[in-house]
């Protein structure tokens, strides 16, 4: 590896920024929720080497960054606003998503297209309009870069090439761009199959693009995206197994599904790609414990397939914090809330379970799918460690979103919604940067306390709470 190009942050650990948990069930997961930001902090680095600096790495400390990580760690990133900079990380690789040649460059440009996903939960946050005028040009652009691509126009870039490629049936890709490093989906043949992740998330990219350019008031550009989100759709329903119950990678030479079943057949769902007899096929998958539920859920492929790994291997079986993210999302997106905190719960215990019982007492990069340790690596013994990295979905953002159960923020409307995903104990979260603000809301015994320095709004389990001004108390 070349010398590093950047050096940790010399800022102090933001205290103030940050919220706080309140979980008295499970007291663990306040301390575990800690550790991932402390361990978050430690790569925000500073840079001369990049357009935006600090920025927030992976966890690779390599001079390299990824697009998807990027992604993903913004979706922790928006409850630090003030402090964790991942626009600024974002904003990195708008910068370099066509200089290949620099000198902290991009590991996979045709990574997941993820951008207008995250910058959407971001605007949730905040109502940052100028942000969103700022961003619209690059999503739109960059939607269209894969649209076009051609890799092999593409072959004089620094390694690794691009593989992504628009064919009439769908989109090729390759294990590594898609984030799946060694996934046995095209049984040893990459460029055997059309990749259903890749049609879904530009199906995905294009639904958030229609919401961005709404709120814009840009009509042109979201009626053509709104086109494109439609042609997704229709493409996608041509990638549904019935044999299965799941959207699976189509052959490309016409011979049907490359039934190899793993987290990536959701994305179609989270996309509003799919009816609802399909949505509900598919999350009866999460609870088949030879499928993609059991011990833990989200193995990244089915705990039957013959491919499957019981100590992880990577993309073989592990658990990763990103696909498993999603899947949650996709749950709630569809009102699935109980389903979605019992996951996180699975999820989040196993995590913790390995943090005390594995050496070092650490945060990893994904998980063993059957015992409370690491996942083994593509080649390595142990994956990385320290991994805060997106590994911190689970303990910031699944704790805040699906445990604790605040989420479908809207800063626009100053409304949210909480399903506690725990009945028992006091449950909550204070000093929460949102619409402007900062908010308390704290369930105990048969009260809700919620704090604000402006009227809002908050579904509590499906009942309206009006909230002016200051202190509100309201019966559970």
């Amino acid at each position: 590896m070349d010398d590093p190009l950047f050096h940790k942050t010399q800022a102090p650990f933001p205290d103030n920024d940050l919220p706080e948990v309140i979980i008295e069930a499970e007291p663990d997961f306040a301390e575990f929720y800690r550790l991932a930001w402390q361990l978050a902090w430690d790569h925000v680095y500073e840079t001369d080497s990049l357009p935006h600096s600090p920025y927030l790495s992976e966890g690779c400390g390599i001079n390299r960054v990824w697009i998807w990580d990027s992604c993903f760690m913004g979706m922790f990133c928006r409850y630090a606003l003030n402090s964790f900079p991942g626009r600024a990380t974002l904003d990195n690789l708008y910068d370099l998503l066509y200089c290949p040649d620099a000198p902290i460059r991009i590991h996979h440009r045709d990574n997941p297209p993820l951008f207008a996903w995250i910058e959407w939960m971001y605007y949730q946050m905040d109502s940052d309009r100028k942000r969103l005028a700022e961003v619209l040009p690059k999503l739109t652009v960059h939607y269209d870069f894969l649209e076009t691509l051609d890799p092999a126009e593409h072959t004089a870039d620094p390694t690794p090439h691009m593989t992504w490629k628009k064919e009439a049936g769908g989109y090729c890709w390759s294990g590594c761009p898609s984030g799946m490093d060694n996934t046995p989906r095209g049984r040893g043949d990459y460029n055997s199959i059309w990749w259903v992740d890749a049609a879904a998330q530009q199906a995905l990219s294009a639904r958030y693009i229609v919401r961005i350019a709404e709120v814009l008031g840009d009509e042109k550009t979201a009626a053509r995206f709104e086109t494109e989100f439609k042609r997704k759709k229709a493409l996608l329903q041509t990638y549904w197994d019935e044999e299965t119950g799941a959207f699976l990678d189509r052959c490309r030479d016409g011979s049907g599904f490359c039934r190899v079943l793993t987290p990536a057949s959701l994305w179609p769902v989270f996309a509003d790609c799919a009816t609802p007899e399909q949505r509900r096929r598919q999350f009866e998958l999460l609870d088949d414990p030879c499928k993609l539920g059991g011990i833990v859920p989200f193995p990244s492929v089915s705990r039957d397939d013959p491919d499957f790994d019981p100590k992880g291997g990577y993309w073989l079986g592990a658990v990763w914090l990103p696909t498993a993210y999603m899947g949650i999302k996709t749950l709630e997106q569809y009102g699935e809330y109980e389903t979605a905190s019992r996951l996180s719960l699975d999820l989040l215990r196993h995590m913790v379970r390995t943090w005390k019982e594995y050496e070092p007492h650490t945060i990893w990069e994904c998980y063993s799918p059957t015992e409370a340790k690491p996942a083994t690596g593509k080649q390595k013994p142990v994956v990385r460690k320290d991994f805060c990295g997106w590994s911190a979905l689970g303990p910031i953002s699944q704790l805040i979103e699906n445990i604790i159960g605040i989420s479908g923020f809207d800063s626009d409307a100053r409304s949210l919604n909480w399903n506690p995903g725990i009945p028992e104990g006091c449950l909550g979260i204070r000093n929460l940067n949102f619409g402007g603000g900062r908010i308390d809301l704290i369930r105990q015994n048969d009260t809700v306390r919620i704090r604000c320095g402006f009227p809002m709004t908050v579904c509590y389990r499906n009942q309206i709470l009006n909230c002016k001004i200051g202190e509100n108390v309201f019966p559970a």
